[in-house]
């Protein structure tokens, strides 16, 4: 009987992919700090390919967030602006809001109210013994963002949340010192706003659900914004 033939990897990473993914890496990390002059041909030889592949990589990682390339001066690392975070946050709350709105409207399946209520005693959990980092609670009402949106059964809003989470802003936010949740008032107020997203979920109410998600997130950005200027604020005069 004959053997099947061996198959590679179902979605390998293209040449640009890896030199991005190596470059945002990098950028995380602050071994490339916010200004710095990206060069095609520095990382050409860097990575021992073509310029081509590089200024690919440098194009994947501007629609990432991760860059920016200016018109006849080439690449170079993001520098952070709280009013891009803004942003982005009121546009995914609008974003948010409209996939509650649909997971209510169509009923939602006992697997999601389990999986949710789960999250959100999590976030209780979470407010009341302040055991957890600050990012980790953010990251389980992340996970719980997620979970909603992938209920609402609306492919391309779940593509968008999904690019946005994903974008070098929401995680440079957090690089370096936690902006939300640090106090226990701001965890209960989190997980109030979860447990009634979760209960007009459960009773199809699609439009409270589509008010508490938008509230929800709108109060994560009016708690990071300030942060995110009395950090700048202070840096500055270090320097």
């Amino acid at each position: 009987m004959d053997q099947p033939a061996t198959q590679g990897p179902i979605c390998a990473l293209t040449l640009p992919q890896q030199i991005a993914d190596h470059l945002g890496h990098r950028i995380m990390n602050g071994e490339l700090p916010p200004g710095s002059r990206l060069k095609e041909e520095e990382f050409a030889e860097t990575y021992t390919v073509s310029r081509g592949p590089v200024r690919e990589a440098f194009r994947l990682l501007e629609r990432r967030g991760f860059v920016e390339i200016v018109p006849r001066h080439g690449a170079r690392v993001r520098v952070f602006d709280p009013a891009d975070l803004a942003g982005l946050f009121s546009t995914r709350a609008v974003l948010f809001g409209l996939a509650a709105r649909q997971a209510a409207e169509r009923g939602a399946p006992a697997e999601l109210i389990e999986q949710l209520a789960s999250q959100v005693a999590r976030l209780r959990h979470s407010a009341e013994t302040m055991e957890i980092s600050p990012s980790e609670h953010a990251t389980i009402a992340g996970d719980s963002q997620h979970l909603i949106a992938r209920f609402a059964a609306n492919r391309p809003l779940l593509k968008m949340l999904e690019e946005m989470t994903s974008r070098a802003l929401w995680r440079m936010a957090w690089r370096d010192t936690p902006l939300d949740f640090k106090t226990q008032a701001r965890r209960r107020q989190s997980a109030r706003f979860w447990s009634d997203l979760l209960k007009a979920i459960e009773a199809g109410d699609a439009a409270e659900a589509e008010r508490i998600a938008r509230a929800l997130l709108e109060a994560s950005r009016d708690h990071m914004i300030p942060a995110m200027a009395s950090r700048r604020a202070l840096s500055a005069a270090a320097e």
